[in-house]
């Protein structure tokens, strides 16, 4: 769950997150009791950041979101979700979740999308292959997910990363 992205989001988009969740039929799965070995405990007490939310600063001022407009600023605020696997400045990097260590591209002008243009970036994002022909791997890229995505949001998205240095692929 990655908390630190949820805490950058608004008390309103959380809501609405909640809100959806709540219409959904709840799910009978069996989970194994959780919790930590020995090493485990050791690690958190004196590693810290083992448990993700001793990651967020509670302390942290709430988000307010910028006006949902095609707009730099909203897309920036939009593309927060895209720091989790592309890397904070959004120039590629190690996919937390993944196996054997799969990289995600660098997305900023110095990157692939550099040399798109905004339809191809929105075909991208809504047929899931890139301007090559080659498909996005859903299990890396959930691009599916961002499909219902308006033209207006992915047009901000556009608009924040074209805003973006080009960037040189981060590790």
């Amino acid at each position: 769950m990655p908390l630190a992205a949820f805490n950058k989001i608004s008390d309103e988009d959380l809501g609405a997150v909640i809100a959806y969740l709540k219409t959904l039929p709840p799910v009978d799965n069996a989970l194994d009791e959780s919790g930590l070995g020995p090493l485990g405990r050791i690690l958190a007490v004196f590693e810290g950041g083992l448990l993700p939310a001793t990651l967020i600063d509670h302390n942290a001022p709430r988000t307010t979101p910028p006006v949902a407009a095609v707009t730099t600023e909203y897309g920036e605020y939009l593309a927060q979700i895209c720091t989790l696997c592309h890397g904070e400045r959004l120039s590629g990097g190690v996919v937390p979740s993944a196996e054997f260590g799969r990289n995600a591209p660098n997305i900023t002008p110095g990157g692939a999308p550099g040399g798109w243009t905004r339809s191809q970036f929105v075909d991208t994002i809504r047929s899931g292959r890139n301007p090559k022909g080659k498909l996005l791997d859903p299990e890396f890229m959930s691009w599916n997910r961002f499909t219902q995505m308006t033209d207006d949001e992915l047009d901000a998205i556009w608009l924040y990363l074209q805003s973006l240095p080009a960037r040189e692929f981060e590790k």
